[in-house]
């Protein structure tokens, strides 16, 4: 069998494809830098394929064999642009927003903007007003509570002082005795007792049942009042608050307005025994006070 004579690189129509034996070189290859070592090499060597040997007669359509130049010179067409893209990569992926570890780190450091707040003049003006008003709502509140407190005050010690001791004039000393001048266990020699007990001596001057001895005082030289006060000897009318026929005396410890609070002797626990009682005041009821 007689094989046909081609001119050129002596190989089959149809048999060689350049575009396989690129993608056959790179995978052959172990180390991404041999890939691309041997992808510009083999790239190198289809440019070489499709140039015209020293040795090699130019192909034209006339020279019988324009099919295998057809194919031969489409090849290039598809292998020659992807050497030419292949620095493009980067370009590409730096307009979608990649970049290199160094370019991210730089872009980390630079400070964001900081958000510009602005103030609502008449807010902060309301705000201002309302807590002046509040603080002026407070203070007036303590010195309404402080003044109600020292009225309180002022009213309550007031009117201690007027139950207490009622303000009388000066009492005029009397006449003393050296002893209890009066019968033993009865309300008189009781109320002598606590005169002396108080004030350290016994008034004398008079005698009498007990009815009488608001004037009997009166005529010794003792101030006689019908206004309670403590330190001083009651004098009750017969009939007054159980006051027998010839009346009752007492003396009295405290005064809360009307109400006189007395101890005696002969009353309610009997002779030689003292009780307290508080009574009120009233007619047929008289005070010798003390000095």
């Amino acid at each position: 069998m007689n094989s046909e004579n081609i001119r050129g690189r002596h190989r089959a129509p149809g048999r060689h494809n350049p575009l396989n034996e690129l993608k056959l070189l790179a995978r052959e290859s172990a180390q991404p830098a041999m890939k691309a070592g041997a992808v510009v090499a083999a790239t190198g060597g289809l440019v070489a394929t499709f140039a015209n040997p020293a040795s090699a007669d130019t192909l034209s359509p006339n020279s019988g064999n324009v099919a295998a130049a057809g194919s031969e010179a489409a090849a290039p067409a598809a292998v020659g642009p992807a050497t030419a893209a292949a620095p493009a990569v980067s370009t590409a992926l730096s307009k979608i927003g990649y970049a290199p570890a160094v370019q991210q780190a730089v872009a980390g450091r630079v400070a964001k903007p900081k958000p510009q707040v602005i103030e609502d003049v008449q807010v902060k003006t309301e705000r201002a007003a309302a807590k002046k008003a509040a603080a002026e709502r407070k203070l007036a509140a303590q010195r309404a509570s402080r003044d109600l407190t020292r009225k309180t005050l002022t009213k309550t010690t007031s009117s201690a002082k007027v139950s207490v001791n009622t303000s009388v004039p000066s009492a005029s000393s009397g006449m003393r005795s050296s002893h209890n001048w009066a019968t033993a266990g009865q309300c008189t020699w009781g109320a002598l007792a606590q005169w002396y007990k108080s004030e350290g001596y016994y008034p004398g001057g008079w005698t009498g049942n007990a009815m009488v001895w608001d004037t009997g005082a009166a005529s010794a030289g003792y101030t006689v009042s019908g206004t309670p006060r403590t330190r001083s000897i009651l004098v009750m009318e017969p009939g007054v608050h159980g006051s027998s026929s010839v009346g009752h005396v007492a003396w009295v410890t405290a005064v809360n307005g009307n109400q006189v609070t007395i101890i005696e002797m002969n009353a309610l626990a009997g002779a030689y025994n003292y009780n307290t009682r508080t009574l009120t005041d009233g007619p047929g009821m008289k005070y010798i006070y003390a000095p």
